[in-house]
């Protein structure tokens, strides 16, 4: 395909007017649940809005004319298998493991969104552009509320309201799940999609990502990846190095004037300059420092016992399937006192642990063919000069970047937060590939 140069535009000033349906009001309520899991993290998972929705969104589309073209769509086709091989792996457990064998089976039952998300724009190519609108929004309003939340959680938790059902707090947010999203969003302003960025909300990232940085390893790691990945593709971009000069500053004072300021529940990690060489330093080899340490060491080790019995052992074609508890049953493994921990803190790993080395090989193959076509995506649109779709593949490739990265060392799939972020992107991006080929004029409508 070849398409003339078309100067990119905010996404906000091309928008598509569709008829309103129950497709369209279903799209709107997941994009708020989506912003609940964002902000609210665990709290607001234990509303169970997320299951909900799953069941709910495959009757909608059923009911919308045209969810048939999901079929045309390779990246959907090879989630077949995947779903099979799950299935197979979850059924033969449901009676001995009941909830647990679901509730751990979601690791690849969330990804049922991905067909969901990829079904409504595919049945009305317009809802791409109502997404990416409604992400520009969702930025601010994460930038802005984010701070709040992490103050409140880190310094008032024992003052928040509980579910009574979990004995969770209503608000229940992760370091590393908030700097994922901080990661999609700088891509998303380095892509140029939501048109110029003020300095305020520049800053604003800044802080954020200093706060949560200084508690989350895995989550710095991908926002550092991603900040690489797009000044690799757009070196020139302002924000870009208006972002590296506004970090070199915070990292001098902080080291010209030694300040050390505490954060509440941080396990005894504080915003200052050694803090950020340690975290640096932890990355890639030992620091001296037994929480840091001790943590990744416990992560190796329990990765080499499921590589044990897995690659060299008797669970190597079958796993141990959905429902056993990991921690538990891996050996020395658990850590918390209510025995809530299960999975190994690697999406990678819970795979290979619960669906031995096929299912591992079905995980990678799905992974390598959606971000190879996205690659291919993005090198066609900018041979051909199309910088409105360069940008939303740029957009993508970030954020699944920043999802797989950040599942790679934390328990992050297995729950709705980043399971239904990570396969809506999926399904967005299946979908944007394909119109990419068939009606590329669908991110040009006025």
């Amino acid at each position: 395909m070849t398409t003339a140069r078309i100067t990119s535009r905010p996404v906000g000033e091309t928008l598509s007017v569709t008829r309103p349906s129950i497709a369209d009001r279903y799209l709107t309520g997941l994009c708020l649940m989506l912003l609940g899991y964002a902000v609210l993290g665990r709290g607001f998972a234990y509303l169970f809005v997320g299951e909900l929705a799953l069941g709910v969104g495959f009757l909608v589309i059923i009911c919308t004319p045209g969810w048939t073209r999901i079929f045309q769509v390779p990246q959907l086709l090879l989630l077949l298998p995947f779903w099979a091989w799950g299935l197979a792996r979850t059924i033969p457990y449901l009676r001995l493991y009941r909830a647990d064998a679901v509730r751990d089976a979601m690791l690849w039952g969330y990804s049922g969104f991905a067909v969901i998300i990829a079904a409504l724009i595919l049945t009305d190519p317009g809802r791409l552009l109502t997404l990416l609108r409604r992400y520009r929004t969702f930025a601010y309003f994460f930038l802005a509320l984010i701070p709040l939340v992490m103050a409140v959680f880190r310094g008032a938790r024992q003052l928040l309201p509980v579910w009574p059902w979990a004995g969770v707090p209503v608000i229940h947010e992760k370091e590393g799940d908030i700097m994922v999203h901080l990661a999609c969003i700088f891509a998303f302003w380095i892509s140029g999609l939501p048109g110029k960025i003020k300095p305020l909300w520049l800053i604003l990232l800044t802080v954020n990502v200093a706060a949560a940085g200084m508690i989350d390893r895995a989550g710095l790691l991908a926002f550092l990846m991603v900040v690489a990945l797009c000044a690799a593709c757009k070196p020139r971009h302002s924000i870009i190095w208006k972002t590296c000069v506004v970090a070199v500053l915070a990292v001098f004072v902080l080291w010209a004037t030694n300040v050390h300021i505490p954060v509440p529940g941080g396990k005894g990690r504080d915003i200052s300059f050694e803090q950020i060489v340690t975290n640096m330093q932890s990355m890639t080899g030992d620091t001296g420092a037994d929480g840091l340490d001790s943590t990744k060491e416990w992560r190796v080790e329990w990765w080499h016992a499921i590589e044990k019995y897995t690659f060299f052992g008797p669970y190597r074609w079958t796993g141990k399937g959905f429902g056993v508890n990991l921690a538990d049953d891996d050996g020395d493994f658990q850590v918390l006192r209510d025995n809530s921990l299960r999975a190994p803190h690697s999406a990678h790993m819970d795979f290979l642990a619960r669906e031995g080395v096929p299912g591992l090989a079905l995980w990678i193959v799905l992974q390598l063919a959606w971000v190879g076509t996205m690659a291919s995506g993005y090198y066609s649109a900018r041979v051909n000069g199309d910088s409105r779709w360069e940008a939303v593949f740029l957009f993508l490739i970030s954020c699944w970047a920043a999802f797989i990265i950040n599942s790679s060392f934390d328990v992050f799939f297995e729950g709705p937060m980043g399971g239904i972020w990570f396969w809506t992107v999926f399904g967005v991006g299946a979908a944007a590939h394909f119109l990419h080929r068939r009606q590329p004029e669908v991110l040009y409508i006025t």
